[in-house]
């Protein structure tokens, strides 16, 4: 038995009467607490998180997504899961702002009575439990934005590590392909420039051989014409003399 429910068994009855007193009880909701929301890319060159510069060895990044019908990614990865679940541990353990009970302990006390179906009991269950602890609902509202102001940070942090890495490791093989791209443009421009020009001497060259052709055959025809002619005088002279 779990330390809270061995502190409520001598404080809590949970008859069905109590149940739907307190499940009739409507108390106004609390304005959702400002946070620090992620934000786009920060063209930030100092900018560093432990996924993104590897201090972080224990995450992995070899799972493989689950995809949505669109093609976008269905759910987040496991160890990515993992890491905030980590960051959390990590602060509550580590930052003087969460000494004690706080946040973090509420909900894992309703855990530790998840036998309780009703969940606005199993709340208020919880709530009452630990305040003995030091819980009042200022600090557990306080401590719960203060969890979700880390997360927004850790989130800006590795948005701007991100956009770093990805400048360095994309953005620059990028400017290379462009670069390449005009290269081939120049080199597809100067192909087609040769080509032109190499149709043209084909012509030229045509147009040449055929003028020279026409020289030499008829200049060899008219000195083959000339000595038959000749030759047909002397045979003539042969036979008058």
């Amino acid at each position: 038995m779990s330390f809270l429910k061995q502190l409520l068994n001598p404080f809590v009855e949970f008859d069905e009467e109590k149940k739907k007193e307190l499940a009739k009880e409507h108390k106004p909701v609390p304005p959702s607490p400002t946070v620090v929301k992620p934000v786009g890319p920060l063209a930030d060159e100092n900018a560093h998180h432990p996924l993104i510069d590897g201090g972080n060895t224990s995450i992995t990044t070899n799972q493989t997504p689950t995809y949505s019908p669109g093609g976008t990614i269905a759910g987040p990865l496991p160890e990515h899961e993992q890491y905030f679940e980590k960051l959390v541990d990590e602060a509550n353990i580590k930052n003087p702002i969460f000494q004690g009970t706080d946040y973090k302990e509420f909900v894992d006390s309703k855990i530790d009575i998840d036998d309780i179906t009703d969940e606005t009991i199993k709340y208020r269950t919880a709530f009452n439990v630990l305040k003995s602890t030091g819980l009042t609902k200022e600090k557990l509202m306080n401590t719960g934005q203060e969890y979700l102001n880390i997360i927004g940070r850790d989130l800006n942090a590795f948005q701007s590590a991100h956009a770093q890495q990805y400048k360095k490791e994309v953005g620059q093989k990028e400017l290379l392909i462009q670069k390449k791209a005009e290269e081939l443009q120049a080199i597809t421009q100067r192909i087609n420039a040769l080509k032109t020009e190499i149709n043209k001497l084909t012509q030229e060259i045509n147009l040449t051989k055929d003028k020279l052709n026409i020289t030499k055959n008829s200049f060899l025809l008219a000195g083959e014409k000339k000595q038959n002619e000749i030759q047909t005088e002397l045979q003539k002279i042969a036979r008058m003399f």
